[in-house]
């Protein structure tokens, strides 16, 4: 058992900073005015099960999941926000997977602050902070301070312009996704139309800094951004959504252009776009395409690889072209059925996610997902795998 429950010096030292200055954004705030707080999470417990074959070896896992999200406002100009993640993961990965633990640990923020508490050969508890935030309301200007979620996508599966908290359409129980360690500047001209500044660090002390602006026309949300990511390439882009009758319609595409060529990959472009249906008999059709011209280099050589990595914007889908649908239809008002699919033409692959979903009661949700991949990461081998999952969630 490997308790590591520690922060450095140096993250100690950035911590201290972001605490400080939130006590010198609150000290300005009269005493007298009224203090609100609240807390609320869940709590789930996850079976899981992987295979190749059915009638072959099977990885079985599970993972108790608990988040704790703490909110407290001074006033209507300033709030603050905590949000912690907890995860206990025991099974067969823990055991088999070389360097998984170290891949739970990881924190990729300016500041560490995810935690393998315990650590041994069948078992991993963790803990990470993945939100901690000062966010102050000034009439049209809007200031956001820490570790915080920068959502700049429009679309539903991939998301090209989400360039500072990029994450994975297959990690469905993490739905707050990833934050980033960054200080977020808005002003709103009008409701619809505003101007966004990030900077943003990473574990590596390289900079990310970009600039969005949306705005409304003709009944269509538009926006442009540009910036640097880690200091290493350019970044051009932009997006929009919107309705023709009852159809929704929305697209990205983003261009990277790296400062040096020699230490990194090429120019590429990353755009997609895509479309939703409600029927008039209350199924919902999605359909989105990417073109990923990064994905011409990828290397990846296994199904972990591609499965358990840690994305950026060039790694958003593994195929050039990448086709998405997705069917969903609330069979009663409690119990709920859908099905995801992907097609890898250059890969020769395939994904099909089917899903049930079943509310229990108002507070308590049972869950069962299948995640099925065919894919060719090597010219002539084909590599097949299902994983199966079995959720129960509570929420309070």
């Amino acid at each position: 058992m490997k308790p590591s429950f520690f922060i450095n010096d140096r993250d100690a030292k950035r911590v201290t900073r972001l605490l400080s200055l939130a006590l010198l954004l609150l000290l300005p705030h009269r005493a007298s005015a009224q203090l609100t707080a609240s807390a609320n999470g869940y709590l789930s417990n996850m079976q899981s099960v992987m295979f190749e074959k059915i009638d072959g070896p099977w990885t079985i896992d599970n993972l108790v999941h608990n988040r704790l999200n703490f909110k407290a406002g001074c006033g209507s100009h300033v709030n603050a926000a905590v949000e912690v993640r907890n995860r206990f993961l025991f099974g067969e990965t823990v055991k088999y997977f070389p360097g998984y633990a170290d891949r739970i640990g990881q924190d990729r923020g300016w500041a560490d602050l995810s935690w393998n508490l315990i650590s041994d050969t069948s078992y991993i508890l963790n803990t990470t902070i993945d939100r901690a935030y000062i966010d102050l309301n000034l009439g049209k200007f809007q200031a956001t301070i820490g570790r915080q979620r920068i959502n700049w996508g429009m679309n539903y599966v991939w998301n090209p312009n989400d360039i500072f908290n990029v994450y994975s359409f297959f990690d469905f129980d993490y739905v707050e996704r990833p934050g980033s360690d960054a200080v977020r500047l808005q002003y709103y001209f009008t409701p619809s139309t505003h101007l966004e500044l990030v900077g943003k660090m990473n574990s590596t002390d390289q900079p990310s800094y970009a600039g969005l602006f949306r705005f409304s026309l003709a009944g269509y949300d538009f926006q442009i951004l540009g910036g640097q990511i880690d200091k290493k390439e350019y970044v051009a882009g932009g997006g929009f959504s919107g309705y023709i009758g009852p159809v929704s319609l929305n697209g990205e595409v983003t261009y990277l252009h790296p400062r040096k060529m020699i230490s990194h990959p090429g120019p590429a472009i990353i755009a997609g776009g895509g479309l939703s249906y409600l029927t008039p008999f209350r199924l919902n059709i999605q359909v989105e395409y990417l073109y990923n011209q990064a994905a011409e280099l990828t290397s990846l050589t296994s199904f972990t690889d591609f499965y358990y990595r840690n994305l950026t914007v060039r790694d958003l889908s593994i195929a050039p072209h990448t086709f998405f649908a997705n069917l969903s239809y609330p069979v009663t008002p409690l119990f709920s059925a859908g099905l995801a699919t992907m097609y890898f033409p250059k890969l020769r692959g395939f994904f099909a996610g089917p899903s049930l979903d079943l509310s229990l009661r108002d507070d308590l949700d049972l869950s069962f997902i299948l995640q099925h991949f065919t894919v060719e990461l090597q010219k002539g081998s084909s590599q097949r795998a299902t994983l199966g999952f079995l959720r129960v969630k509570w929420s309070f």
